[in-house]
């Protein structure tokens, strides 16, 4: 899905250039907000558990404006690290997302007070590792990855500044698709403790991001 994805936006941004229209470089540094609530099973038992995680992260981003429409393409990249954090007592648990992009269309309205107001959605994707999850029988689920995939929605709004640079301030919200990760109840890193019963951690994240953006046209 997601090759299909970068080829439509390849594909765009090539017509893009090729007919002239603008285009757009930039980066941006986020307060986000990982959210979820996860679950995790061993044998008969499970166990229910929720949290969140504050953390700040970057992005860059490039779009282009699709010719005679009033409507932009843009990707965007994050080189996420760790995302969440969590110490409870039950378990402990740590994961990191990586090679984050988002493929996305953006569509915007100039105000009266000068600049634009835009609402952007699209579709997200990253590898998600369970770097960690030790809990209190002893085992622990390392390095298994996952994919993460699903929607994002923001609203922001733009302002242009000099020599055809641009300002952005926005706020977008992910519903990532459930993750899962599980162990024979072995460690195959050394790093946790070897036990008979397997253990498997499904859980729903979502990230919400406060984000500042500067980037130049051409």
């Amino acid at each position: 899905m997601l090759k299909r994805f970068l080829t439509v936006f390849v594909s765009l941004i090539t017509l893009t250039y090729s007919a002239h229209a603008e285009m757009k470089v930039g980066g941006s540094v986020a307060l986000a907000l990982a959210d979820g609530d996860a679950t995790v099973t061993e044998g008969s038992t499970s166990e229910n558990s929720t949290g969140d995680d504050t953390r700040p992260l970057v992005q860059a981003f490039i779009e282009g404006d699709v010719p005679n429409a009033p409507v932009s393409v843009g990707l965007a990249f994050m080189p996420l690290a760790e995302i969440a954090d969590a110490d409870g007592n039950a378990t402990d648990a740590s994961v990191e997302v990586r090679g984050h992009v988002t493929l996305y269309v953006k569509a915007g309205r100039e105000v009266p007070q000068g600049g634009e107001a835009y609402f952007k959605a699209g579709i997200s994707r990253g590898t998600v590792k369970i770097a960690d999850l030790a809990t209190t029988s002893g085992s622990s689920l390392t390095d298994d990855e996952d994919t993460l995939l699903g929607p994002t929605i923001g609203i922001g709004y733009e302002r242009e500044g000099e020599n055809d640079t641009f300002f952005r301030v926005e706020l977008n919200h992910t519903e990532y698709d459930e993750v899962s990760s599980n162990n024979d109840g072995a460690s195959s890193t050394g790093s946790g403790t070897n036990n008979d019963t397997g253990k498997t951690l499904k859980a729903d994240v979502n990230l919400t991001m406060l984000m500042f953006s500067f980037g130049k046209k051409f």
